[in-house]
């Protein structure tokens, strides 16, 4: 890597070799707080496996005889870069990238990179709005942002730094369709044969449209003789589900009209998008169940069951009987949704 000036001195900068460590059973990066502290204390930071895995990929590769990341001189005139120092200067690393990457393209043959201001945080930005905009993108970003073991504690911060403005907007919602559609494929191949592959109180709207798209594709031979077949399913279930929001727990068939999660907000505030802390998936006429949410709803119940065995008072008991007749009927319908299997 390149670099001229002195850069910021973030964690990643003070990284030696043999950081990786353990923090009470996780793993962890031992280094050195500069950000905002003067006294630059040791300390360890939790990190999840693939960091680790990139860490020693890195230690592996770095030429460096104590640090992990360092820099690479320029090129004189004439001459070759050489070894530079300890550390990183992103802005500068990141425009002799683009420099190198320009002055290659007659070897490499990969477009030319426009002309522009390009600096770390514009990555982070773009890589955050397309993180929370995929299905369960949240948490990943939540991660990003609060570090693995403060997940819990993630705060608004977290929606607001990955909520798209307009330059970006229209590239990310035909990203969110198509990793929907991804997610659908094997749905739509299941539903071929006519079996059920969905229940609740969507699930008559969701066989509906996958039962659309399968009649496009068997009624255009020739289409698919010039289109790869998983190619074409997505195109068309993206079109055709350009509302659906994945998730863990259901799969929300966005209509604003019909929507639970709308029920609690002002007028003016609805048919925006789905509330996800206001989700009913077990009554909203868009929410669709599948074999792949089972354990989500096997796991509420069995805690809620043994949650009840509790002295509880009044109000909590009912409160949570309530919520456990909800829950059963969701695992009631996938009961029958596996025995149609």
């Amino acid at each position: 890597m390149h670099g001229r000036n002195n850069p910021l001195p973030p964690v990643i900068q003070e990284i030696q070799r043999g950081a990786l460590t353990q923090q009470y059973g996780a793993p962890a990066i031992s280094s050195r707080k500069s950000k905002g502290d003067s006294s630059r204390p040791q300390a360890n930071w939790w990190i999840i496996e693939p960091v680790a895995q990139a860490l020693a990929v890195a230690e592996r590769l770095s030429w460096h005889e104590t640090h992990v990341f360092a820099t690479m001189t320029p090129p004189s005139e004439g001459g070759p870069a050489g070894r530079g120092r300890a550390g990183i200067s992103a802005a500068d690393d990141i425009d002799f990238f683009i420099e190198t990457v320009n002055a290659t393209r007659h070897l490499t043959g990969v477009e030319e990179i426009p002309p522009g201001r390009v600096r770390p945080h514009m990555f982070r930005k773009t890589m955050s709005i397309i993180a929370s905009q995929q299905p369960d993108g949240d948490i990943a970003l939540g991660i990003q942002l609060k570090h693995a073991a403060r997940r819990a504690l993630a705060n608004r911060l977290t929606g607001a730094y990955g909520k798209p403005d307009a330059k970006w907007a229209k590239e990310f919602d035909t990203d969110l369709q198509t990793a929907a559609a991804q997610k659908l494929v094997g749905l739509l191949q299941a539903r071929r044969t006519g079996a059920t592959i969905a229940v609740g109180p969507g699930a008559t709207r969701f066989h509906a449209g996958l039962d659309k798209v399968n009649a496009v594709i068997e009624a255009n031979s020739t289409l698919r003789a010039y289109v790869a077949d998983e190619r074409l399913e997505i195109t068309l279930l993206r079109d055709e589900f350009a509302n659906l929001h994945l998730g863990t727990v259901n799969h929300c068939l966005w209509n604003a009209p019909t929507a639970e999660c709308q029920n609690q907000l002002p007028p003016a505030q609805r048919g925006q998008a789905p509330l996800l802390g206001a989700c009913q998936p077990s009554r909203c006429r868009n929410s669709v169940l599948t074999l792949s949410h089972e354990r989500i709803w096997r796991m509420e119940e069995a805690d809620l069951v043994e949650f009840l065995k509790k002295k509880l008072s009044k109000p909590l008991r009912e409160q949570a009987q309530t919520r456990l007749a909800e829950v059963r009927s969701a695992t009631a319908q996938i009961d029958k949704l596996k025995e149609n299997i």
